[in-house]
Order: C-alpha cells, then sequence, then structure tokens
C-alpha cells in the first residue's frame, strides 16, 4: 500500500477515555502517521455508534483505534471505507472461530445472533474529501458476562472456551485491515462491495424489521453505493434506510 502499513506503529495505553477521542486530539496536536493504531487496555467511555456505549472490562477486550489518511477517498464514496474496515475485521473473526459470522449492517459483526464486534469510523472532512478517518474497533476477546443487550453480546472466549493474548491478536487485526485498506487504495470497489454484500447478516432471507412506522417483512438485498440498506419487501417494492432507521427484531 502507499504510506505505512497498518498498525507498524502502536501506542498502547493502560487506560484512556476513548481511543477514538484521545486519537482525534492527538491528530490536533501532532502530524500522525497513517495506520498509527491507539490501542487501550481500559477505557472510561468507550462509543458506540451515535455515541451508543461500549461495555469492556480492563485487560479482557481488543480496544483499538487506526488513523488513517483517506483523502484520496472522495466523500460520496465514504461507504467503501466503512465496507473494507468491516471486513477485515469479519476476516480477522473467521480465523478465530468455526462459527457463523457475519457483517450486521453497517458495520457490526456477529456469531450467529451475538454481537462480537463493533467499528466506529469518525471522518474529518475538507470540501468533498475525507483529510483523515479516526477507525475505531472493539473485539469481545476475553470477557465472559455481559449486561443484557440486543443483539446479545459473545466474545472470542466465549465461543472457543480459552484465553486470547491481546498483543497478538492486534497485530493480525492490523493485518487483515491493511488487505482491504489497501483494495480501497487501489479503488477495487466492486470487489469490496460485492464481498460485504455476501457476508451480510440476513441477506436474501425473509426477516421483520422495525421502523417508527411499524413492522414489515422483508428481504434484504444489498446496499447502494452511499451506505443506504436495500430491503425489499414482500409486495416487491424496495425500500431503503440509512443507519438507525430500521432496527433488526430476533
Amino acid at each position: 500500500m502507499i504510506g505505512n502499513k497498518i498498525g507498524s506503529l502502536v501506542i498502547e495505553l493502560e487506560e484512556t477515555d476513548s481511543t477514538n477521542s484521545y486519537a482525534s486530539r492527538l491528530l490536533q496536536e501532532h502530524e500522525v502517521a497513517e495506520g498509527t493504531a491507539i490501542m487501550a487496555h481500559f477505557q472510561t467511555s468507550g462509543r458506540g455508534q451515535r455515541s451508543s456505549g461500549w461495555e469492556s472490562e480492563s485487560h479482557k477486550n481488543l480496544t483499538v483505534s487506526y488513523i488513517l489518511n483517506a483523502g484520496f477517498l472522495p466523500i460520496t464514496n465514504h461507504f467503501v471505507l466503512n465496507q473494507a474496515i468491516s471486513l477485515g475485521v469479519y476476516d480477522f473473526i473467521k480465523s478465530k472461530i468455526s462459527a457463523d459470522v457475519a457483517i450486521k449492517w453497517p458495520n457490526d459483526i456477529l456469531v450467529g445472533n451475538s454481537k462480537i464486534a463493533g467499528i466506529l469510523i469518525e471522518n474529518s472532512l475538507r470540501g468533498t474529501k475525507i483529510t483523515h478517518s479516526v477507525v475505531g474497533i472493539g473485539i469481545n476477546v476475553n470477557q465472559i458476562q455481559f449486561a443484557e443487550y440486543e443483539p446479545p453480546a459473545t466474545s472470542l472466549a466465549k465461543i472457543e472456551v480459552k484465553e486470547f493474548e491481546l498483543r497478538k491478536l492486534l497485530d493480525e487485526l492490523s493485518e487483515n485491515l491493511d488487505k482491504w485498506y489497501t483494495r480501497v487504495r487501489l479503488g477495487h470497489f466492486r470487489q469490496i462491495n460485492q464481498a460485504y454484500e455476501e457476508a451480510m447478516f440476513q441477506r436474501n432471507k425473509l426477516a421483520t424489521y422495525q421502523t417508527p412506522e411499524g413492522k414489515f417483512q422483508g428481504t434484504i438485498t444489498g446496499v447502494t453505493d452511499d451506505g443506504r440498506l436495500e430491503i425489499l419487501k414482500q409486495d416487491g417494492i424496495p425500500v431503503y434506510f440509512m443507519n438507525k432507521e430500521v432496527r433488526y427484531l430476533y
């Protein structure tokens, strides 16, 4: 890839508010090498999508943010970065377990119906270009007990009944992310989209969904270029949703 390999520089922290917030502050104060990873053993204010919380016991899970300089990517193609990162995490999880893994649109990773990883990408813009992206990833690794969530949470240790070495996992995760980010740089958007759609949770399966207008049944068929979820209703009419506009019913 052009520039530094993802994860070639790692800043390891005992504790911080959130790795995404730490990365954002770092970018304001210094010039940061592309691919820099900020790993924290505990986050006092871990964040998920739309500022929702992320539960993680100290020294149990992989909580890391990567700094990427995606200035080559027009804002109209921003979702391909989300797809590539999701695929990197998806491939990493698949390499560790034998159970069914899927990407729940837009960027949660599920094992069966349980969530094992989440992604939060925060882009900084200049005009119609992304100047840099902070890619936050949380993966449940050695934590066994979780509060009640929808979908419920699981972890690598809970599935495989063994503990994992976090630092080694970070290197393996970085390798998977670098593979897909290189494809973004090379402009292989169609290949990325195809792989993402093939990995999507409930794709081509009839399921029930919830919107503010009520429940309906439909089949996920894919995503649009700008990242909207496409669901084909039973009457044959496609409907499109942005993040948080539709809820999966389990």
